[in-house]
């Protein structure tokens, strides 16, 4: 399993549990899931390439959120 972190984010990779020679990913923040791949990946390189582009998007939607002023 690969592990990553950007800020409060952290991404895992790990092989999928139905066929142990594909890969998903996962993004979380304080161990809850934000985000997930929909589908396995061929190998773990590419779910490691599609999960940091998702954990940038998640970033990018925590800062834009909380940036703003309530009203």
């Amino acid at each position: 399993m690969a592990r990553e972190a950007m800020g409060p984010l952290t991404l895992e990779v790990e092989s999928c549990p139905e066929d142990a020679t594909r890969y998903r990913w996962t993004v979380r923040e304080a161990d809850q899931v934000v985000r997930s791949a929909l589908y396995s990946l061929p190998d773990a390189e590419a779910a490691l390439r599609q999960g940091r582009e998702a954990m940038a998007e998640a970033a990018a939607l925590c800062r834009d959120t909380r940036g703003r002023a309530p009203g």
